[in-house]
Parts: C-alpha cells; sequence; structure tokens
C-alpha cells in the first residue's frame, strides 16, 4: 500500500459467528442507542436545570459528550460488518485512529479532574466554590481538551511517515487502531512501538497517578469520619466516578497491556 486514498482496509468485527450476525446486530444495535438516549438526557438535564450548573455536574456533562462520541466513532462503523461492509478506505481507518485516541485521552483525562472535584468537596468543602470557581472549571475543561486533541498526533504521523503498509490489509479487530494496524507494518518496530507506548504514557500515567492520589486523600478523610451513616453517605458521592475509573482502567490494561 502507498497510502493513498484508493488503498483500502478490511475490518473483521465478529467475522467467525456468521450464524448469529443478526443477533448480534440487534444487540449492539440497542446498547448503542440506549448510550446515545441515555447521554443525551444526562445533558439536556444538566443544561436546563440551572441548580445542576456546578463543576462537578459540568465535568460530567462533558464526560456524557466524550462517551456519546467515542461510541459514534466506533460502533456505526462495527455494525456494518454484520452486514458484510468491511472495507474502509486508508484516510478514513487513519481519521478513525485519531478520534479514537483523542476521544480515549480525554475520557481519562475528565476523570482525573472529576476525581480532583470530589476530592476538594469532601476534603476541603469549605473551599470548594473558592477553589474551584468558573474560572478554574473553565481552565480544567480546556486541559482535558487540548492534550487529548494533540496526543494522537506522533501516532499518526508515524503510521503514514515511518513505515509502508506491506502485509494484507485485513484488520483482525472492531475498529483502526493502533496494535492491529502495527502488524500490517513492515520493518522493524521496536523503535515505533517504544514511542508509542510513551506517546500513551504521557497522558494515562499521570492521569492515573492524580486519580489514584485524589481517592487516597478521599478515602482516608472518610475513614475518620465517626458514624457509619456518615461515612456511606461521604463514600456515596464519589462512589459511581470510582465504579467508572475501575472499569476503564481495568479494560484498558487487558486491552493493551495482556498478550
Amino acid at each position: 500500500m502507498n497510502g493513498s486514498e484508493e488503498d483500502s482496509f478490511f475490518i473483521l468485527g465478529f467475522y467467525e459467528y456468521p450464524h448469529l450476525e443478526i443477533l448480534l446486530f440487534l444487540i449492539f444495535l440497542t446498547l448503542y442507542l440506549f448510550c446515545l438516549v441515555e447521554n443525551t438526557i444526562l445533558i439536556f438535564i444538566i443544561y436546563a436545570d440551572s441548580h445542576l450548573h456546578t463543576p462537578m455536574y459540568l465535568f460530567l456533562c462533558n464526560l456524557s459528550f466524550v462517551d456519546f462520541c467515542i461510541t459514534s466513532v466506533i460502533v456505526p462503523r462495527f455494525l456494518l460488518t454484520f452486514l458484510n461492509i468491511r472495507s474502509i478506505s486508508y484516510q478514513q481507518c487513519l481519521f478513525q485512529l485519531y478520534l479514537y485516541v483523542a476521544l480515549q485521552s480525554n475520557e481519562l483525562l475528565i476523570l482525573m479532574v472529576m476525581s480532583y472535584d470530589r476530592y476538594v468537596a469532601i476534603c476541603n468543602p469549605l473551599r470548594y466554590h473558592v477553589v474551584l470557581n468558573k474560572k478554574t472549571t473553565a481552565l480544567f475543561v480546556a486541559m482535558t481538551w487540548i492534550p487529548s486533541l494533540v496526543d494522537p498526533v506522533p501516532i499518526i504521523c508515524m503510521l503514514q511517515l515511518w513505515f509502508p503498509f506491506c502485509k494484507d490489509h485485513i484488520i483482525d479487530h472492531l475498529l483502526c487502531d493502533v496494535e492491529p494496524l502495527l502488524k500490517l507494518l513492515c520493518g522493524d518496530l521496536t523503535l515505533m512501538r517504544i514511542l508509542i507506548r510513551i506517546d500513551g504514557a504521557l497522558v494515562g500515567a499521570p492521569s492515573f497517578l492524580l486519580t489514584l492520589t485524589s481517592y487516597v486523600f478521599i478515602i482516608s478523610v472518610i475513614l475518620k469520619i465517626q458514624s457509619s451513616e456518615g461515612r456511606f453517605k461521604t463514600f456515596s458521592t464519589c462512589s459511581s466516578h470510582l465504579s467508572v475509573f475501575s472499569m476503564l482502567y481495568v479494560s484498558l490494561f487487558c486491552v493493551y497491556f495482556l498478550p
């Protein structure tokens, strides 16, 4: 392949289950529509209710928007594979990769910011509105978007400039992701893999460590509360965020670090 617009990849999806194609298509379509409706309703409620115009709900609104977008980047293209429409152009594939990496990075950063929001609310509640004022909140939102939009650029440049695609054009995956594309490249990829890991760690490692640090302080404060009812009530304000944080990082670890 020479990287021209005429070149195409073929996304296999769940090709090994042809007898379940219709059932799987309906299941994933239903989940996708549910995700879109759920996030749209959540964003609308936060926008419509002035009492919810607080930093915590602004960050939640941003997270819902990112979930809406990242699902729309992956699932519609994936659903086409059940209809035996598997071809995707070279440029479309790289664009999907860019959006996926950017939105995934943004999700990690917004979860980090939300953990800091919970840290301030629980560990320093009297100064919450001073620390997280409108200017700081806007700065945090910008801080999640700017790095995430820049993060995929080195990966895209390396894929386009460093190596040609010399193997078959078949992507044994659900989308155009980094690892499946690396399998199609020629030459020694050791240095490129190292650089991609470093690029991913620049966003992933600080987000994980800072979120974890926030929860260490939060849990230490919760344990000092005398009544069990008070501990439960305080922990309930961040339990859903902690669940999302745990599931996301466990999923990423299983996908990208386990054999």
